[in-house]
């Protein structure tokens, strides 16, 4: 049965791969991304079933290429609090592509379900940048995060039918008809009449021209008063508005508070692939997978080797952290899955031993120097411990270069003849969450 699957095969994936290693990066070409380092924070308790508008994101293209934004909501293993679902918070502008340095404001909007449980939410706002997919190729991407959180509270109480002015005004209202009514009935009429006598009417017109005057000789006074200070004082006063203080301006520099990681280049091609079986016609050729299990290369391993991709903490300290994903046919087919191998895989391989790939797996292996990553990637973003010296913590000008290897699925679903892999490196913000 493998015998008549892998004869479907056979003289295409060599074909493939060679395709897929055509042509080499430009040398200067680099993807990256930055963030703000501080956290976005919510300013007040948010309500379950409440809409909210979190402050603004930092973001900014740190590469060479333009870069088409992403941004989405994920938690890294050992956060405290409960988890924000990724449902919950999204971009609410345009979709966004940056040119080389340009950087932008994205605004964010909070939605809480009513059925939200009240307590402390921690998760990160990952802001992703990616150039143009190359098909048949290894596209390395970047991302860069900063914490997310805010807190609720149980969900306001069910308003009254009628807001609590709308009761004083009617209360008043309604005294008012009362006290309308009550006087009606009385018969009471008050009339008030004021007729002042003629003497009244004199004096008060004398009072009134007396006063007229007294103000024009004040009114006066104060011009000439006002005009002998200003031809006496004017050449003494600084110049001015008369009444107000007078202030410069003082220009400040402060540092960048941008968390930010950079890769080098943006795509490869995988080479040096051996294994396979060459009695059905599916050994590897130098830039071709072969099956079963058949491995390449991106570099070469060993204190001597070589290392390809450059990956450079260009941002304040972060944590550097790297992940893969499913490899993707051209067709859009049956993809392979990212298996791991060791004591305690995320997703275990399946082939003999659980240590090799088995049928649609395949297993990514980044290596630095004497160093290779025995587990392998995973879809999740863990710490990168082949960066700076097995530590993944890096500051700013931190570089490291890298190596992966990939070894390939015992047999495949899928009769694409190019494939798509990704791996992203993320830098992770070290400023705390309150």
């Amino acid at each position: 049965m493998h015998l008549r699957r892998w004869l479907a095969v056979p003289l295409a994936v060599p074909v493939a791969f060679a395709a897929f290693s055509g042509f080499l990066p430009a040398a200067q070409a680099s993807v990256g991304v930055g963030v703000q380092a501080a956290p976005v924070r919510l300013g007040q308790a948010a309500r379950a079933g409440g809409s909210y508008a979190l402050p603004s994101v930092y973001v900014v293209d740190t590469g060479t290429q333009d870069e088409s934004i992403s941004i989405r909501v994920e938690r890294r293993d050992g956060d405290a609090g409960r988890a924000v679902p990724s449902s919950w918070v999204r971009a609410t502008g345009p979709g966004l592509r940056l040119s080389a340095h340009q950087s932008a404001r994205v605004p964010l909007e909070l939605v809480v379900p009513a059925g939200a449980k009240p307590g402390r939410y921690l998760s990160d706002i990952v802001v992703s940048g990616s150039a143009v997919t190359s098909v048949g190729r290894a596209n390395l991407g970047v991302a860069a995060a900063t914490a997310l959180e805010f807190s609720v509270t149980p969900g306001a109480p069910p308003a009254p039918f009628l807001p609590t002015w709308t009761w004083w005004l009617l209360g008043s209202l309604m005294a008012l008809g009362l006290i309308v009514a009550g006087i009606h009935r009385s018969g009471l009429r008050v009339d008030i009449e004021r007729n002042p006598p003629p003497v009244a009417r004199a004096v008060g017109r004398s009072r009134l021209a007396r006063w007229r005057r007294r103000t024009r000789a004040a009114v006066a006074l104060a011009a000439a008063a006002g005009l002998a200070a200003c031809s006496t004082g004017s050449a003494s006063q600084p110049a001015g508005t008369p009444g107000k203080g007078q202030s410069i301006a003082i220009s400040l520099k402060v540092v960048p508070t941008v968390v930010a990681v950079t890769v080098s280049p943006s795509s490869a091609a995988f080479g040096a692939c051996t294994g396979g079986n060459k009695s059905v016609n599916t050994a590897s050729t130098a830039n071709a997978l072969g099956f079963p299990n058949g491995r390449c290369w991106l570099g070469t391993p060993g204190s001597n080797g070589s290392f390809p991709i450059t990956i450079t903490n260009t941002g304040v300290a972060a944590d550097i952290y790297v992940n893969g994903a499913s490899a993707s046919p051209s067709d859009n087919g049956t993809g392979w899955g990212l298996c791991n191998i060791g004591a305690n895989p995320v997703s275990a391989c399946t082939g003999p031993g659980g240590k090799t790939p088995g049928d649609d797996q395949y297993l990514l292996q980044n290596f630095a120097g004497g160093s290779m990553n025995p587990a392998g990637l995973t879809g999740t973003m863990t710490c990168d411990a082949e960066f700076a010296a097995g530590s993944c913590s890096a500051v700013q000008g931190d570089s490291q270069q890298e190596g992966i290897e990939l070894i390939g699925p015992a047999s495949t679903a899928d009769q694409s003849t190019k494939w798509t892999v990704t791996i992203t490196w993320t830098a992770f913000s070290l400023v705390p969450p309150s």
